[in-house]
């Protein structure tokens, strides 16, 4: 009898094709080495039998020929998204207008002012800022209320009824996806379907035919390409060139055998290229646009991932799954060939919802009804169906549902996959009507851009190179940057940054704002983001680091709001997968203050003066390290000047780290290469001034910390009440938490880079950035003045939770806050 309690893992297991083999590699019918090992010790080359050894070598399909034959300019492909074990879609898509919402998950509700609305009472969880950009550019419908009658709240049982997608009824032994492969022509049946996993669930199975499974990990059969490989492959086709004349066994073997090499000839150009960082969805949403790129015959594609069972701590699970999928979205459009963008529809599923009530763990139990959303740039997006009632409930207190699952599996199939809904689905439907044309018909829109996690990434530190100067025409611009103008910069491939990197280190400064403003840095040829990186202001130079992620052309744009300013960009390193130069993050220490005498320099730091300094081995830098990531404040100033950071030993280069006026005191990040003797130079242009550096971070070979760019997103604004109470800070740390918000992954991340500002302080003031949990460091990140706006670039370690803490030492101030 089966366990009303069966686990999600457990229910997915007894409803898919397993090949659990201990020797992987396997192929999409369960081909590994050890099976043709096996199979030629059974004697198929000497003509055995195919009654006895068929259903055990081929997994009980004998299957037809695949090829990877080309899809037709009207066929479309869907990509079935199934998050597994029951969804929370009242934190997914939130109902924030309905005070019982609120009264009923008081421990889990989203707050109002955190909820990306779509209108004035439904809107999407703050993970999902790339939904709402799709929802906003009319290509994604959001079907509220489906579930289906007499719902079940077990697994295996909601799991089956899902999977099977039929009126009729009965036990589940075919897929709605599996018997629409039924119906397709034999000779592209066998790719049109595939499952990126090496089994292949209940829904991708036909009555006779079953979808391809292909491993995540590219670990299939055939695609490696060792010297011996290479020479079993080919030894292997050459028995398979022609008929031998001993059985049917032996031509299906060898023929399904080189089919299989096929197969994973086609297929692994998807995994040679490095994967984004990030999770499952990422990764695979990712190898799903690149198997559509290839064009070798997916019409549907099935991606999954597991975890939503969250009967406890629910805010600490869901939230790092929603950034996860909303990533993997990002990643799907950024990676997929415009040619494609008509073609494909994306549709999330989910087994179950939860309960409209959260429970005593901060957890919510097994529900009913849910959203789906369904996306491309052919869906005619929207609200559809309604918002289940938080109040009428059925009689085991779940939602009630208003829209039959089976009307989305049909509206796809008829509107999209080429009709027999109601043939597949056994009974008729209701259409939704999800699109505004079919499949290759020209969008009314166009599908915004906004880049995934990047590739895992080292550092490669570089001596400070100016790029640009808008002043006095350095890179090809000689006039500032405009009110509302964005303007793009192509760097990778020039300036020694290779063609494959994933991001660049710049400081960036304002100079000769005509009105205050703010600046945004993202990557070119994508959405730009509503974050900034610096504010400047009338009178000042404003510095800041800021770490770039390239574009899909290799370019960083910037955009001024206000006025104009004239920008000035130093490049002092870039990230790329192949430099192992890793990242070990740091609780803040004080390597220098001028000003009491540490770090061996005491008084200020004239004009034209320099001034070494040893960062290896103090602060918990590695005496192996080869950069730095210093937080460099300069304060008391004389006169206006400029300070230049680089390794010792090097020639100055003509670059700034720092920009200052007379009395100002300014912080900024800067990332330097270590030089000679484990130091680094200082150097000030004019005036005298004292100098204070914070070590943040360290670069070295045997670090443990891999750099993943991010698209820039906001994640505090106490002016708001975004992220924290709207309140400004005064001298109690205020505890952020950052795993699983703003992009960042829900687990296995050390530390982060954030854009940090501090709006308005009542006094003047410094902030500090550490670990929570952990004892306050006697360091600064960023110094404001009273009543100005000052950002600074941050290296964030992560402590108790995921989060940071971040300290006021005087009065009060707002932060705004980025990732």
């Amino acid at each position: 009898m089966l366990d009303p309690d069966i686990s999600t893992d457990d229910a997915l297991a007894l409803l898919s094709r397993p090949d659990d083999r201990p020797d992987a590699h396997p192929g999409p019918y369960g081909w590994s080495r050890r099976t043709f090992l096996q199979a030629i010790g059974a004697g198929v080359f000497g003509g055995a039998a195919i009654g006895t050894f068929g259903p055990e070598l081929f997994g009980g399909d004998i299957p037809e020929a695949w090829a990877g034959t080309p899809i037709g300019p009207n066929d479309g492909i869907v990509i079935v998204v199934t998050l597994y074990g029951g969804n929370d879609g009242l934190n997914t898509f939130v109902p924030y207008a309905d005070p019982n919402y609120y009264a009923r998950r008081a421990n889990i509700a989203i707050p109002q002012n955190q909820v990306l609305a779509v209108n004035g009472a439904v809107g999407f969880a703050p993970q999902l800022t790339y939904l709402k950009a799709l929802y906003d550019a009319g290509q994604l419908a959001a079907i509220q209320g489906v579930g289906y009658a007499n719902p079940d709240l077990s697994h295996f049982t909601s799991m089956a009824i899902w999977m099977n997608g039929s009126f009729a009824g009965g036990p589940a032994s075919s897929g709605w996806v599996g018997r629409w492969l039924d119906g397709q022509p034999a000779a592209t049946a066998d790719l049109a379907a595939a499952s990126l996993d090496s089994s292949v669930p209940l829904h991708m199975q036909g009555v006779v035919r079953r979808a391809a499974g292909i491993p995540p990990n590219g670990g299939m059969f055939g695609v490696d390409a060792g010297a011996s490989d290479l020479r079993m492959y080919a030894g292997l086709r050459a028995l398979s060139a022609t008929s031998a004349g001993r059985g049917t066994l032996h031509d299906t073997f060898t023929s399904t055998m080189t089919r299989q090499l096929d197969l994973a000839t086609e297929v692994a150009p998807a995994f040679r290229a490095a994967l984004p960082g990030g999770g499952e969805l990422t990764r695979e949403l990712t190898i799903a646009a690149r198997l559509i790129n290839a064009n070798i015959g997916l019409r549907v594609l099935d991606i999954s991932r597991g975890g939503l069972d969250t009967h406890d701590n629910q805010n600490a699970a869901l939230p790092g799954i929603l950034v996860d999928l909303n990533a993997g979205l990002q990643a799907f459009y950024a990676t997929l060939s415009p040619a494609f963008h008509n073609r494909v529809t994306i549709v999330t599923l989910s087994e179950f919802g939860r309960t409209p009530k959260s429970n005593d763990s901060g957890g919510t139990d097994h529900g009913t009804t849910n959203t789906l959303f369904v996306i491309g740039s052919n869906v005619r997006g929207g609200l559809y169906g309604q918002m289940p009632s938080l109040v009428n409930l059925d009689r085991n207190g779940r939602m009630i549902s208003t829209v039959d699952f089976r009307s989305v599996y049909g509206s796809l199939l008829d509107g999209w996959l080429g009709g027999g809904g109601s043939t597949i689905l056994n009974g008729g439907f209701e259409n939704l009507g999800l699109f505004h044309g079919g499949p290759g018909t020209p969008s009314p829109t166009v599908t915004p851009i906004v880049l995934g996690p990047s590739i895992a990434s080292g550092f490669v530190s570089l001596a400070p190179l100016r790029l640009f100067d808008t002043r006095d025409g350095t890179g090809g611009r000689s006039t500032p940057i405009g009110q509302g103008e964005s303007w793009a910069f192509p760097i990778a491939g020039l300036y020694g940054v290779p063609a494959d990197a994933t991001a660049v280190a710049l400081n960036v400064t304002a100079d000769g704002a005509t009105a205050p403003s703010y600046v945004s840095v993202w990557p070119g040829g994508t959405v730009k983001p509503f974050t900034a990186n610096l504010n400047p202001v009338p009178g000042l130079a404003v510095p800041n680091l800021a770490i770039g992620q390239l574009g899909p052309a290799g370019s960083v744009s910037f955009y001024n709001n206000t006025g104009s300013v004239n920008l000035l960009a130093d490049l002092v390193g870039y990230f790329t997968p192949s430099s192992n130069l890793r990242l070990q993050p740091l609780t803040p220490s004080r390597l220098l203050d001028t000003r009491d005498g540490t770090g061996d320099f005491l008084g200020t730091l004239a004009g034209g003066q320099s001034l070494n300094l040893k960062v290896t081995g103090r602060g918990g830098v590695p005496t192996n390290a080869k950069a730095v990531a210093l937080n460099v404040t300069v304060t008391e100033p004389s006169s206006g000047s400029y300070l230049t950071v680089w390794p010792a030993g090097d020639t100055r280069p003509l670059a700034s780290s720092v920009n200052m006026v007379r009395g100002q005191t300014v912080p900024n990040m800067v990332f330097a290469r270590v030089g000679a003797d484990g130091m680094v130079s200082v150097y000030n242009n004019s005036g005298a001034a004292h100098v204070v550096v914070d070590v943040v971070g360290a670069f070295a070979d045997n670090a443990p910390g891999r750099f993943v760019a991010l698209q820039p997103s906001r994640v505090l604004d106490t002016r708001e009440g975004y992220g924290a109470p709207q309140a400004p800070v005064g001298q109690d740390p205020l505890l952020l938490r950052l795993m699983g918000t703003g992009g960042v992954p829900g687990n296995g991340v050390s530390a982060v880079l954030l854009n940090v500002t501090a709006v308005t302080p009542t006094a003047n003031t410094f902030i500090t950035v550490y670990p929570a949990g952990g004892e306050r460091p006697l360091a600064s990140n960023l110094n404001a003045t009273a009543g100005q706006i000052i950002p600074n670039m941050v290296l964030a370690r992560l402590g108790t939770n995921g989060s940071a803490a971040l300290y006021n030492n005087e009065g009060t101030a707002h932060r705004a806050q980025g990732s």
